[in-house]
């Protein structure tokens, strides 16, 4: 079996510190207006790169818990998973366009 620091320490590592970089990354293009809310293209691009974010990294958790062996946690993360890929494509993709 597949120990704590083989698995989980490099994951929590890589989504800890990454994700540490990406979202002070995200909050310097916010306060610098590079990424205006208020324009209907930013809100979209904003709210697939946080989902894009979350989305790889429950990837990763997946194919953790496929590899270590728990079949109830697969299963939730598949959900999850599925849910997510859901909310995207219903607001993002399928939302009508607003006028401004």
């Amino acid at each position: 079996m597949l120990g704590f620091e083989r698995t989980w320490l490099p994951y929590l590592y890589l989504y800890l510190v990454g994700g540490a970089i990406f979202f002070i990354g995200m909050y310097i293009i916010l306060k610098s207006k590079s990424l205006n809310q208020d324009i209907e293209k930013h809100k979209k691009w904003f709210h697939v790169l946080i989902f894009g974010f979350f989305y790889y990294m429950g990837i990763h958790a997946f194919f953790i818990v496929a590899a270590v062996g728990s079949n109830l946690i697969l299963i939730s993360l598949g959900l999850v998973l599925s849910i997510m890929i859901f909310h995207l494509i219903i607001n993002v993709l399928l939302v009508p366009k607003r006028k401004i």
